[in-house]
């Protein structure tokens, strides 16, 4: 007889962006997500701009395929609920400063009371320890203390272009998600024991500066900056005025730049290739930006395309982000996966991990519709063994 492994059940008490991410990425990996929300308001995500059908933006994209259990903190069965949570859970995401979660019972000591293998997630803005760990954490407040917000010149202020594609909070939910599958292994290996995690949204941030920190704190040298990293690797317009980022570093792939755009012979020669790359930085290569520049403005983006393809040089057309959607490319390889909103189909973003190589196995399954606030309330506390109904 074939005994079906249940799935990973995930009991997720954040809000926002940071946990709800994790969560959604362990629903795409076959995870059964329990969201607990406050009765009255839900996740902060339910209300907040932009709007899609009258959900918000994040609560569509990241709260699809989860149930919700609607429980006020002040309940008479508050505590017996975060026990049932934590026996019922293989690990829980908990979205505060530890001595936030504390106050609310909903902290490590108190959890594996219930559940002695349990994987417990900390998400907070700045982790557990440091001058910073009590800071009240705040979108791109984290960034700004990472290095990552560039900050120019403004009349009345500085300004930063950086907008809201924040890089701690998002990259926080990867790193938890992570965390949990690795801690399940673990378990399943035998660990019996419980396991505390704690993820910080600022280290997440921190680490997106690997190359940076790496580098600073060896060489005491930032790394390279791509605006501008040598007339090799670089941007030019096509005479359509299109724009191409032409990668042709490799001796290779520079070999047959020089011939398809027909470019001095004595360049094919011209730098240093023993470190295997030539960015052609330096006044040594003052006039080859110009020449490359001008023999891409002779023909049209279309007529490059299949020139450098054929030769296989690394290049890309910039597109926007609407062009790069609805590309061929991003339609055979599953972007977005199906949902229902509002009724209605609807789309989200899909995690770009596919299990099986044959073309059908790229064809996502659909997931439930975003639930609404405590819509699945009575089933879970059913499931939880605390009666049905609240």
């Amino acid at each position: 007889m074939t005994i079906e492994p249940r799935p990973l059940r995930i009991v997720d008490f954040s809000t926002h962006l940071s946990g709800p991410l994790a969560s959604h990425l362990l629903t795409e990996l076959g995870a059964d997500v329990v969201k607990v929300e406050n009765p009255r308001t839900g996740d902060g995500n339910r209300g907040n701009v932009p709007l899609i059908r009258g959900s918000g933006m994040m609560h569509v994209a990241l709260n699809a395929g989860a149930r919700s259990l609607a429980v006020d903190r002040r309940a008479d069965d508050w505590d017996q609920t975060i026990a049932a949570c934590a026996s019922w859970a293989d690990a829980v995401l908990v979205g505060a400063r530890p001595k936030d979660a504390r106050k609310r019972g909903m902290d490590f000591e108190t959890m594996i009371k219930a559940n002695p293998e349990l994987i417990y997630v900390s998400l907070s803005g700045f982790g557990d320890q440091g001058p910073w760990k009590d800071y009240t954490a705040h979108g791109q407040t984290i960034d700004a203390l990472a290095g990552l917000v560039p900050v120019a010149d403004g009349e009345l202020q500085p300004t930063t272009r950086s907008g809201w594609r924040t890089a701690g909070t998002s990259l926080g939910g990867v790193f938890a998600a992570l965390g949990v599958l690795a801690a399940a292994r673990r378990r399943d290996q035998g660990l019996g024991e419980p396991q505390y995690l704690s993820v910080s949204l600022w280290g997440a941030a921190m680490w997106w500066n690997w190359r940076d920190l790496t580098m600073l704190a060896n060489t005491g040298e930032p790394w390279f900056d791509y605006s501008d990293i040598g007339s090799r690797y670089s941007l030019y317009y096509t005479r359509d005025r299109r724009v191409m980022l032409c990668a042709p570093t490799e001796r290779r792939f520079w070999l047959s730049f020089c011939d398809i755009l027909g470019l001095p012979e004595s360049w094919k020669e011209r730098g240093d290739w023993s470190g295997s790359m030539e960015n052609g930085e330096g006044p040594e290569f003052a006039n080859e930006r110009a020449g490359i520049a001008a023999a891409m403005a002779t023909k049209d983006l279309d007529d490059w395309v299949p020139l450098l393809e054929a030769a296989e040089i690394p290049f890309a057309p910039v597109l926007g982000i609407g062009d790069a959607l609805a590309s061929q490319h991003s339609v055979e390889n599953g972007v977005m996966r199906p949902t229902t909103l509002a009724g209605e189909p609807a789309q989200i973003p899909a995690i770009p991990i596919k299990f099986g190589s044959a073309p059908e196995d790229q064809i996502l399954s659909h997931l439930s519709a975003p639930p609404s606030i405590g819509e699945h309330t009575d089933e879970m506390r059913r499931e939880l063994g605390l009666g049905g109904g609240a």
